[in-house]
Parts: C-alpha cells; sequence; structure tokens
C-alpha cells in the first residue's frame, strides 16, 4: 500500500468520524453556557466549534493510526 493511501485511509474515516462527533456533542451542549474555559481565551461560538471539531478529529486520526500500524505486517510474516 502507498504511502498516500495509507495517509488517506487514516485521515478520511477519522474526518468522518470528527464530524459525527461534532454533530452529537453539540446537540446535546451549548459551548456559550457551559465553562470550557473559552470564556477565558475570549473564542466566540464558531471558535469553539472549529477547535473542537480539530480536537476531535485529532483523537479519530490517532486511533485510525493505531490501528493501521498494527495491521501492518510483522517482519516475520514478510520474510516467510
Amino acid at each position: 500500500m502507498s504511502a498516500m493511501r495509507r495517509i488517506a485511509g487514516i485521515l478520511w474515516p477519522s474526518f468522518l468520524v470528527a464530524c459525527g462527533m461534532e454533530v452529537l456533542v453539540f446537540a446535546m451542549i451549548d459551548p456559550i453556557h457551559s465553562y470550557c474555559g473559552a470564556d477565558a481565551l475570549r473564542m466566540s461560538r464558531q471558535g469553539i466549534y472549529t477547535v473542537s471539531f480539530f480536537v476531535f478529529w485529532l483523537m479519530a486520526a490517532a486511533s485510525s493510526a493505531c490501528t493501521t500500524l498494527l495491521a501492518l505486517p510483522s517482519e516475520k510474516e514478510t520474510a516467510s
């Protein structure tokens, strides 16, 4: 598998998971009415949504990358 295909295989599913997480979390929570430290940074509601999306995407990408790493064949399997 080429490197670009592997990266796309990590980033695309994690993007979809981040979209779903964004919808699920912010359907139940209004970031302006909950304390999350954003008021100390003077972030708008849209800013909180944006930062949260990228955090969700990073977490999902890390999970996908771990799965891809664990799915690679071991050295013993490639030698035989």
